[in-house]
């Protein structure tokens, strides 16, 4: 199946630069509304409640005095490691609501989960913000402390020169939870999270050492994600520079799977760039990559790459070729995409799928069976996230736009508008404006098309 895909896909003859999309996984992110309620908060930063940023119930509590009693000294140290309360809780060995009450400051922690915090973060109390708690009721601590001062400053020196295999385990669970951030729209809590990791990734990824490989994993990852940020942002240079970052250390943890999904969001930004040459030569590259290692590579993987050159092909008017690579990509792609090992970071589900088929149908020039194509997001369970949700509302109102349908064209990037901002994507607004651009040249006159130009004054 492979093998019939490379005859027509690397050979160089024949092959001009082509116009490439990007997959609905390269399009948008962004943060919540600066308005929203402190019931729809997570820990009252302002950060809209999302799938992996769990609502927490105040008890009753109102914002105003909980916003005076946070604990921000134990909000800070967990910050600085990178750890989400959820690991936190998990190691305490309580509820994920009993800290979030912590850091609240509502709640104080008994004497013995107040010790395991303190071993957790390698903290005495007062370092965690609990030096209201009198010291008669925590004596375990203190005098492990006492027993193991020298042994403590040794230990924080070796966790500074490189992090343990426990710290990166808890690190990759965080930045498998900054993806489902991405994918919902999280951008203030990554602007604040990847930086943490990026210094504290930095010396166990070049120290050689055991964990060398997988610190190199980690750093990859945060290298993607801050390429797609600043994607959506339209800093292309600086997307590209991350993106070939991802590939390095990609390269340096001798992981194939990860350097193809590298090479998948670097296709992405060249696309984006219009240099789809660059595109179509990432695209190949994975494409040699599953070749050589068809084995060990991931299904989903696999089929992105297909769909991504399958666009590439339609684009060239090369259809037979195209609709062939939809074939081989729908029929790799799993059953279960969520059992994928590889899915923490490719975040793909059957929408790749059904994105990528109605672009095939636009580049070929059939809007009608493009806008069938689009439509089975609609019957997606689970519903898919914000980003997905964007980019299929500006392709909905851009086919609508290629069937001559005003009025719909009109409901759909009014949609697509709104999903645009709620995500913070300048990449996907500008998208939208362009589509607006040829509302305005065919239906210029029209008074509901006019009305519209009041979505970009804001």
């Amino acid at each position: 199946m492979t093998c019939t895909a490379k005859g027509f896909i690397t050979t160089r003859k024949g092959t001009t630069c082509v116009q490439a999309s990007s997959h609905t996984n390269d399009r948008g992110l962004g943060a919540p509304s600066k308005n929203a309620s402190p019931q729809g908060e997570h820990e009252l930063t302002g950060v809209a409640r999302s799938p992996c940023v769990p609502y927490v119930n105040t008890g009753g509590f109102s914002a105003s005095f909980l916003m005076k009693k946070h604990n921000t000294m134990l909000k800070s140290a967990r910050i600085k490691k990178s750890w989400t309360p959820e690991f936190v809780s998990g190691k305490v060995g309580v509820s994920l609501t009993t800290y979030i009450r912590w850091e609240l400051g509502i709640q104080t922690p008994r004497n013995s989960s107040l010790d395991a915090l303190c071993k957790i973060f390698e903290m005495s109390p007062e370092e965690l913000g609990f030096s209201h708690i009198p010291r008669k009721i925590r004596p375990t601590y203190e005098k492990a402390i006492s027993k193991q001062e020298t042994s403590h400053a040794l230990n924080l020196r070796r966790h500074e020169e490189i992090a343990p295999s426990e710290t990166l385990t808890l690190w990759s669970m965080g930045i498998a939870s900054c993806w489902q951030l991405y994918m919902v729209g999280g951008q203030v809590e990554l602007e604040r999270l990847l930086p943490t990791y990026q210094v504290n990734l930095t010396k166990p990824t070049l120290y050689p050492g055991p964990d060398q490989k997988t610190a190199a994993r980690l750093t990859a990852q945060v290298y993607q994600i801050s390429a797609l940020l600043e994607l959506q942002r339209g800093n292309f240079a600086v997307a590209q520079t991350h993106g070939t970052q991802a590939l390095v250390y990609s390269q340096l943890a001798k992981d194939w799977n990860l350097y193809i999904a590298s090479q998948i969001r670097l296709a992405a930004i060249f696309s984006a760039r219009k240099r789809v040459g660059s595109a179509l030569s990432a695209f190949n590259d994975a494409l040699q990559r599953v070749n050589t290692r068809s084995d060990t590579i991931s299904p989903i993987l696999h089929s992105w790459i297909f769909t991504g050159l399958s666009e590439i092909q339609a684009t060239m008017g090369r259809g037979k070729e195209a609709l062939h690579l939809l074939q081989l990509a729908s029929a790799i792609f799993p059953e279960k995409p969520e059992d994928d090992s590889c899915n923490s970071y490719a975040q793909c589900d059957r929408s790749m799928l059904f994105l990528y088929e109605g672009l095939v149908f636009l580049r070929l020039g059939q809007p009608k069976l493009a806008w069938d194509a689009f439509a089975q997001i609609d019957n997606l369970k689970p519903a898919p996230p914000e980003r997905t949700r964007a980019e299929f509302l500006k392709q909905k109102a851009y086919t609508s736009f290629m069937l001559g349908n005003m009025v719909q064209t009109c409901v759909y990037l009014e949609a697509a508008v709104k999903a645009a901002r709620d995500i913070s994507s300048d990449l996907a607004f500008s998208e939208t404006y362009s589509i607006y651009e040829h509302m305005l040249a065919l239906w210029g006159q029209e008074a509901r098309v006019r009305t519209l130009a009041k979505l970009f004054q804001k």
